[in-house]
């Protein structure tokens, strides 16, 4: 083998090892939540179990939605509704923010929240 096909290998499996490594440290971690926690500006408005079925208003912001233990915004009073597109959550740590009303949803349980 030539020295430039020699290097491309080594960098392409050098890429695909730091990937995974990332990968582990970001999504190895986690575990299935068992509550979320709803903030509104920086402010607890509750904490709910992911195990019942249930709809949450949140101050005429957003309505936020539990269903087969995963969380979801179902409407929301903000112009862009990003909030509202954004794939159910249920796994510890992950969020939904809509940062026009000021609300977060965090899922939390016995799983890593974050890496440091």
């Amino acid at each position: 083998m030539s020295k430039p096909v020699l290097r491309n290998i080594i960098l392409i499996v050098s890429v695909l090892a730091v990937s995974a490594l990332l990968f582990i440290v970001f999504y190895g971690g986690r575990s299935a939540g068992r509550s979320f926690e709803i903030t509104v500006n920086g402010r607890m408005y509750g904490t709910y179990a992911l195990d019942k079925d249930i709809t949450v208003d949140v101050d005429g912001l957003c309505t936020v939605s539990v269903k087969d233990g995963a969380v979801s915004v179902i409407d929301s009073a903000c112009s862009g509704k990003d909030c509202v597109h954004h794939k159910p959550i249920s796994m510890s740590g992950e969020r939904i923010v809509c940062l026009p009303n000021g609300v977060v949803i965090r899922v939390t349980g016995d799983g890593v929240d974050a890496v440091i």
